[in-house]
């Protein structure tokens, strides 16, 4: 598995509270698993100021990766900060 990091924005759209497509790169993505929080964002004792997702999407040409993307709170884009292949 390699994986690539990146700073790009990505737009989402989501469904039920949850990540449902994704348009990056001037692709189409469709959540293709359950989306996630990343494991170890979480440790300190308040609430942190962005909002992380991790799930993996499919493209309309049958591609899969899991993403990584991050918005900090009031910010109006996400940012995809992890592709893993």
């Amino acid at each position: 598995m390699s994986t690539i990091d990146l700073t790009e924005f990505a737009t989402l759209w989501f469904t039920d509270a949850v990540p449902a497509r994704m348009l990056w790169q001037g692709r189409r993505w469709r959540v293709s698993d359950r989306p996630t929080e990343p494991e170890g964002l979480y440790w300190g004792t308040h609430a942190p100021d962005f909002a992380a997702w991790r799930f993996q999407a499919t493209d309309d040409a049958g591609l899969s990766r899991v993403f990584d993307v991050v918005r900090p709170n009031g910010a109006p884009h996400w940012t995809v900060a992890h592709v893993y292949d």
